[in-house]
């Protein structure tokens, strides 16, 4: 089996006539409308459509491949199919754009990543490395093993290559430091899933005694697949377009505008080449970027700036506008309208917003202890250190932030990437 792609026209048409989903999305558009004529896809639509079989959106019944899980609103989550052709497809691509970023013959690569509960990233990252043209050794160890284990394996075998999600290789980094352990052959950090920020690379670096080089293993998600890649040309948060399996879109929010100059942030839509199974046709990756080099370059550079409206991600925790709304509700609380505002100070931060007539003395608490109940994710990751503790600001409406053209509510404010 091969690399199988496609151009977006053909992704398009095989949609309309096998999706029934897809077939009512574009009912009222031609069928030789420009591609930049069809509709944005709603992402709350699409899953609405898209269930473990594929429902509505798919194009045929799943007889092969795989099937990945990823968390959404609590007791909602949202399965990926993908037939064995796609699977194989974006990882030996991946595995290629590997060698491109500078993996190198005879790593020692530890596969951090956390494996199990049909989620991707430990069986993404264990395919596409031995999928590569460039050799490594690979100790498949995941991010479900103690940190202490972890840590003695590293030190026994000389491991020179993390790849992990940064959450669980700061838990690393805390070890080496609180144990003042010495004689790490660590050199190269692969990351993926959550921004490595420059003060936890600070830190990485004086923990294992060097300077480390720090790589993008790729840009990618359950949904989507493939997105971007790392070479060496590549700054802090960029990568360049895997243009083969993927179009890449920048939207103005506001207008529906598509952003084709450089320095200009827009919310990121996808379309996959390279998936038939469950289409993607102009779809949210839930990210804000820009492009950071000019029109007509080959697999384009741009820029992440952080999560679009679609959702708040915090370390590894993943909150949607509507979560607020839901614990909110079960508190018994009414309220006007909220925010939620990502920090980072070392570690991210959630802090609410949240505009009341008044607020009583134990809303506070009401609504953290809701929280932890209905996502018990952001209580693990209080404990194992990966997040600072929630705030929660009560405040009037007129003190959220709004978009200054529109007006409209801003539900989502990531301020560590500006």
């Amino acid at each position: 089996m091969a690399i199988k792609i496609y151009s977006a026209e053909e992704i398009v048409n095989y949609a309309r006539k096998h999706s029934k989903y897809y077939a009512d999305l574009y009912r009222d558009i031609p069928e030789d409308a420009p591609f930049e004529a069809l509709p944005l896809v709603n992402q709350d639509d699409f899953w609405a459509h898209c269930d473990e079989r594929g429902g509505t959106v798919a194009t045929r019944e799943q007889t092969d491949g795989q099937i990945f899980k990823s968390g959404g609103t609590t007791g909602n989550p949202k399965y990926s199919l993908y037939s064995a052709q796609e699977w194989e497809t974006i990882c030996e691509y991946s595995g290629l754009m590997l060698a491109k970023g500078g993996l190198k013959n005879g790593m020692k690569v530890a596969n951090l990543f956390y494996a199990g509960g049909m989620y991707a990233s430990f069986l993404f990252t264990y395919s596409m490395l031995c999928s590569s043209s460039v050799k490594t050794v690979v100790y498949n160890l995941s991010g479900n093993l103690s940190v202490e284990e972890i840590v003695e394996t590293l030190l026994h075998h000389q491991i020179d290559c993390l790849a992990g999600v940064p959450s669980i290789m700061t838990k690393i980094v805390s070890y080496i430091d609180e144990k003042q352990l010495t004689g790490f052959a660590v050199d190269t950090v692969y990351y993926a899933g959550e921004t490595l920020y420059p003060d936890q690379r600070k830190q990485f670096c004086e923990a294992f005694g060097r300077e480390l080089d720090f790589r993008s293993i790729s840009y990618a998600s359950n949904d989507g697949g493939a997105i971007g890649y790392y070479t060496k040309e590549c700054g802090f948060n960029e990568h360049r377009v895997m243009s083969d399996l993927c179009k890449l879109e920048l939207i103005d929010p506001d207008t529906g505008e598509v952003i084709t100059e450089m320095n200009r942030q827009g919310d990121i839509y996808i379309t996959s080449l390279f998936k038939t199974l469950i289409p993607l046709i102009r779809y949210p990756a839930g990210d804000r970027g820009e492009y950071t080099e000019p029109e007509g370059v080959v697999d384009r550079k741009f820029r992440i700036l952080g999560r679009s409206n679609v959702a708040a991600r915090a370390g590894y925790v993943t909150l949607y506008p509507e979560d607020v709304g839901t614990i909110l509700e079960i508190c018994g609380i009414e309220y006007y309208a909220y925010q939620i505002v990502v920090t980072h100070d070392m570690r991210d931060q959630f802090t609410f917003r949240i505009a009341v007539s008044h607020a009583e003395d134990d809303y506070t608490q009401r609504f953290l202890d809701t929280l932890y109940q209905e996502r018990s994710f952001m209580k693990d990751a209080l404990a194992d250190g990966t997040l600072e503790p929630p705030k929660v600001e009560w405040c009037k409406a007129e003190d959220l932030e709004y978009n200054a053209r529109t007006g409209k509510l801003k539900p989502i404010l990531d301020l560590r990437i500006k």
